[in-house]
Parts: C-alpha cells; structure tokens; sequence
C-alpha cells in the first residue's frame, strides 16, 4: 500500500504496521489518542471571526456556524469563503488560536494517566504554517503530543487514520469520524453547532460528548 509524504513534525520515519486489536471494553490503559486540533482542541472559529472581520469587515454570529458550509454564516460564496479559510491558516493569527474550554484540562489528565497522544490535522502543507501550529499547540498544551500530524488543507485523513488504527479517534466532523470507525478506532465526536444535524442520523459506533469529561472518565 503507498502513501503519500506528509508532514510529521515530531518524528522522522513512521513504521506501517499492523496495530493490535482494539477491545474498548478491557483496555484503558496506555492507549493512543488521535486528535483532529480544529475544533477539538483549538478554538480555529473564534480566531477567524475576529480575522476576517478586522481584515475585511465581513461580520459573522458569534455562535459560529450552523453547518460546514460557511456561506450563510459569512455572506459569501462558497469559493470566497475557502479562499478566506487559505489566507488565514497562512497568517501570523493562525498560530495565535486558543484552547477549546476543557481541553487543556482533558489533555493533561488524558496524558498523566499514560496515554500516547498524536495530532492528525487538515490544515496547511505550508512549512510556516505548520510552525506556527506546532508552537501553538506546544504552548497551549505544555507540549502534550507526542506527534503532530498536519495534512495539505482538506487532504483526506483517511490513510493516517488507516496506518494509526486501533486507537481513540476524536473529532467534529462526521465525515472524518466515520473515517476513524471504518479504519478500526473507538471514535468520539465533540458537538458544536456546525454538527448538530449529523447526530440525528448517527451511526451508533460513534459516541457523542460535549466535552472532554467523559473521555477522560473512562480513560483515567
């Protein structure tokens, strides 16, 4: 199976090998977490807000959006909004986001008890970028993962999710998570707003928290 370069920005080389057998149910301990960061662990929504209404005077509901498509919560059109979404994971204010409430909590609690913790984000393959996010991450979580994985913007993360399987998967978009349960992984989705209409319609391997507090229950 061949996969293509990526951009680890804790280790070099990565094995792709077979993970062992995953039972939710016996195992707590030791286990590895994969995270999605926007949305998971960092606010992306609030700091774009404030971005695109300073850079460009576009207004936006505090709440943030009510779906993944941002053209009713920016009044733009779906091109412009990506564009917008690329101009600001380039700039210096990408690398300013904060922690979501509890996740620096979550994360270090998750991480005293033992646990392997990696990053698998679509944000940039941009290597300026991806420093940005690596320092933000580090100083926001007291340098808690153990691997950061950063994807080209929208890059699927199907193959990472495939090579890390037989972990915890958690993310906000159900489309990725989906991703995580067919690659074998325990999955959890964090609601938000942007989400709400794809837990009525869920499938049931997937567990629905509103934060970290009930992950961390079960695995500390």
């Amino acid at each position: 199976m061949m996969y293509r370069t990526y951009h680890d920005l804790r280790n070099g080389d990565v094995v792709f090998s077979d993970a062992p057998a995953f039972n939710f149910e016996r195992e707590n301990r030791n286990m590895h977490f994969i995270l999605d960061c926007d949305g998971v662990l960092l606010d992306w929504t609030g700091r774009f807000r404030d971005w695109v209404f300073v850079n460009y005077g576009i207004a936006s509901n505090a709440k943030g959006p009510r779906s993944w498509s941002l053209f009713e919560w920016l009044g733009q059109p779906e091109a412009r909004c990506f564009e917008l979404i690329q101009e600001f994971n380039a700039s210096e204010s990408f690398g300013t986001l904060s922690a979501l409430p509890g996740a620096k909590e979550g994360i270090a609690k998750l991480k005293r008890a033992g646990h392997r913790l990696t990053v698998l984000t679509s944000c940039s393959d941009d290597p300026l970028a991806l420093q940005r996010r690596r320092q933000n991450l580090d100083g926001e979580f007291d340098g808690a993962f153990s691997r950061i994985i950063c994807l080209a913007l929208r890059e699927s993360k199907t193959k990472w999710l495939e090579v890390l399987r037989g972990g915890i998967w958690i993310e906000d978009n159900y489309k990725n998570a989906m991703m995580g349960v067919e690659a074998g992984h325990k999955t959890f989705m964090l609601r938000h707003l942007h989400n709400r209409d794809d837990e009525r319609t869920s499938d049931s391997r997937i567990v629905w928290v509103d934060n970290f507090a009930p992950i961390v229950s079960l695995f500390s």
